[in-house]
């Protein structure tokens, strides 16, 4: 059953039941609304109420034919460099900049075999990261959590304007990128990149063309994550990645603000998952799970934003919060990684890395 969109409205379609199991779903949220970027309407949030499942989605969800306009103001239409201040050019800011640079080549020759005539200094400096769980799990993220395979194959699905994988590149991957949205692709390929626009379906690559693929914050906006993820499996290699990114429903953050926790997003996140619903379907894909885990990578912007939307209704994408806030925040993404340490697995994202299962 479809519903009939008002002037200005996105049209959607009913989805009562759960995509993975078939269960009826539960209202998690009502009458949501889209805090970052202004798209009208109100949202409902059901989910699974299966132990074995917990999916969270929409209903109704915006139709495919309609879900592009909730990206008529998204992130990913800004070009490369846009919004940024001019450079601080003093030599303490400077010195900051070089001590971080050294710090980051040493730390991805150490834990990712990157970065080629790295000196021993660098190294040293590397080690350093292994102490600061936030700065680490943000190096960890930029290389997708792959050892690199330089010369290998390596798809980016969802590249936006291409700022990782232009870091992918420069670890030595031979990278390639595919996004739905034209304008993003189209600062990306101003880059010297290639990148591919429209769905991952529509693309016929070879089988098993990349030796690596990964996905950070895609597969929650796809109708059809299964399918996704089924295509991904039939063009990685044999021995080949799959990284998988996506927003933990289970994670601390959401368990505090509810309603107003970031990554909600209605309406763009139309499936939202925890540990047990992601395997699911990675498994009913015919891919194996090798690595489920949780990060704390964005736990502090997480913070910040989901405070805004509690406080005011709305975020503002990147503006500046006071500095008791920053501390407070980064201060609360710490005691998460505590948490995680302590078997409390209640990160802010998901991290799933997969391989083929051959035997699907």
């Amino acid at each position: 059953m479809k519903y009939t969109a008002q002037k200005g409205l996105i049209g959607t379609e009913a989805k009562p039941l759960c995509y993975l199991c078939d269960s009826y779903g539960k209202i998690l949220y009502r009458n949501c609304k889209d805090r970052l970027f202004g798209t009208p309407g109100y949202w409902t949030l059901k989910q699974c109420p299966n132990p074995e499942c917990g999916l969270v989605w929409l209903d109704p969800m915006p139709t495919r034919k309609e879900i592009s306009k909730a990206y008529k103001n998204y992130y990913t239409h800004h070009g490369v460099g846009e919004g940024v201040s001019k450079k601080n050019k003093s030599i303490f800011k400077q010195f900051i900049k070089t001590f971080r640079l050294t710090q980051e080549n040493g730390y991805y020759a150490l834990e990712y075999k990157a970065m080629n005539q790295v000196s021993v200094l660098e190294k040293l400096m590397g080690l350093l990261v292994y102490l600061q769980p936030a700065v680490k799990t943000k190096y960890d993220f930029k290389a997708m959590y792959l050892q690199t395979r330089p010369g290998a194959r390596l798809l980016e699905i969802g590249c936006g304007s291409g700022d990782q994988l232009e870091f992918l590149q420069e670890l030595g991957w031979r990278v390639e990128g595919l996004d739905v949205d034209p304008v993003a692709a189209e600062v990306a390929s101003a880059r010297g990149l290639k990148v591919h626009v429209g769905s991952l379906e529509t693309q016929c690559f070879a089988a098993e063309q990349f030796d690596a693929i990964v996905s950070s914050h895609v597969i929650e906006h796809v109708h059809d994550p299964i399918g996704l993820l089924r295509e991904c499996r039939r063009i990685l290699s044999p021995g080949g990645r799959l990284v998988l990114i996506t927003p933990n429903t289970t994670s601390w953050l959401h368990k505090w603000f509810g309603a107003n926790w970031l990554a909600l997003d209605s309406p763009r996140h139309l499936h939202l998952f925890n540990s047990i619903s992601l395997r699911r379907a990675v498994e009913d894909s015919g891919l194996s799970v090798r690595i489920l885990t949780s990060t704390v990578r964005e736990a502090d912007g997480v913070y910040r934003a989901s405070r805004d939307i509690r406080d005011s209704g709305h975020h503002v994408w990147g503006c500046r919060h006071s500095w008791a806030v920053r501390r407070w925040s980064r201060f609360l993404q710490l005691f998460e990684w505590l948490l995680l340490q302590l078997g409390v697995n209640r990160g802010e994202e998901l991290i799933a890395i997969c391989e083929p299962n051959r035997k699907a």
